[in-house]
């Protein structure tokens, strides 16, 4: 079975989409803290199969707060759980086989933990967020890079809207996934992207 579900796991992905989180450049007054979850954005993430393909995934499932000080970016915090059981892919058996012991062992970590221990500020709308992510219950510091894709108004719900754009690579090795090493890259890409409303009160998305 583990034999067919790695065979599984080369199929290259079809159409799921990008992705989850974070932060900035939005002109208010003071920090502001927003709940976050899968109403307001997409996490997903992808990894290089035999050199040949790419296999796409999603976390259909996370919750966590953004405190967004935009009069001094770098005090921004950010801090999300992921629901490592919701995994998605393209095949069941894919899926399957994350959740088993060689990948999350989502039978003993369930979830997924990133918060942020400091935000770096490139530009107005391009940021460095340095923090701790903790996979299978070991804990690594990780970057994510943050940039601020698009802000307009929104015509259908009368408000300004901003879209955020989150990417990172995370080595699977260093929490302790090393499965199919000949077959799986071991850099996995992270893709986050999220959308928040400018200009009313945070707690009522």
């Amino acid at each position: 079975m583990r034999t067919r579900q790695r065979r599984e796991w080369l199929r290259p992905a079809f159409g799921i989409g990008v992705v989850v989180w974070l932060m900035t450049a939005l002109p208010a007054v003071a920090a502001s803290l927003y709940r976050i979850d899968q109403r307001y954005g997409v996490i997903s993430f992808s990894v290089g199969s035999l050199g040949l393909f790419t296999t796409e995934g999603l976390f259909p499932r996370f919750e966590g707060e953004l405190l967004l000080d935009t009069e001094a970016p770098e005090r921004t915090h950010i801090d999300v759980t992921i629901d490592a059981g919701a995994v998605a892919m393209p095949l069941q058996d894919q899926a399957d086989l994350l959740r088993s012991d060689a990948y999350f062992d989502t039978a003993h970590f369930p979830a997924e933990h990133f918060v942020s221990t400091s935000i770096q500020v490139l530009s107005p709308t391009h940021f460095v967020i340095h923090g701790l992510l903790r996979i299978r219950g070991v804990a690594m510091p990780q970057d994510l890079d943050a940039v601020v894709k698009d802000r307009h108004f929104d015509q259908e719900r009368q408000l300004e809207v901003a879209d955020f754009v989150v990417t990172g690579d995370i080595k699977r090795s260093a929490f302790g996934m090393v499965a199919d090493q000949i077959m799986v890259s071991d850099t996995v890409r992270l893709a986050i992207r999220i959308r928040l409303t400018v200009g009313v009160q945070p707690h009522g998305e």
